[in-house]
């Protein structure tokens, strides 16, 4: 999880900070989540937004390599949108 969400940070500049433990992670960002979250539930991903600007992600503990991938896949997606 951790080196999916650093190489999202490397490709998009939107995303300020990576940070988290176990698999509770959140990426902050430079601007408001929400259009993030919303693009993210339209894809079938569901995330949300603490604090205006900071992408909560809370996987299930018996989440695969490939609903990971997925996941981050749909993230990537909707991150193009900032």
């Amino acid at each position: 999880m951790q080196k999916g969400l650093s190489q999202l940070q490397d490709k998009f500049p939107a995303i300020k900070e990576v940070r988290g433990l176990g698999l509770m992670w959140g990426l902050e960002l430079d601007q408001e989540g929400a259009p993030v979250v919303g693009a993210c539930r339209e894809r079938g991903l569901l995330i949300n937004c603490t604090q205006g600007n900071v992408i909560r992600l809370l996987p299930p503990l018996i989440v695969g390599m490939e609903e990971l991938d997925r996941g981050l896949g749909i993230l990537a997606e909707a991150l193009v949108l900032l």
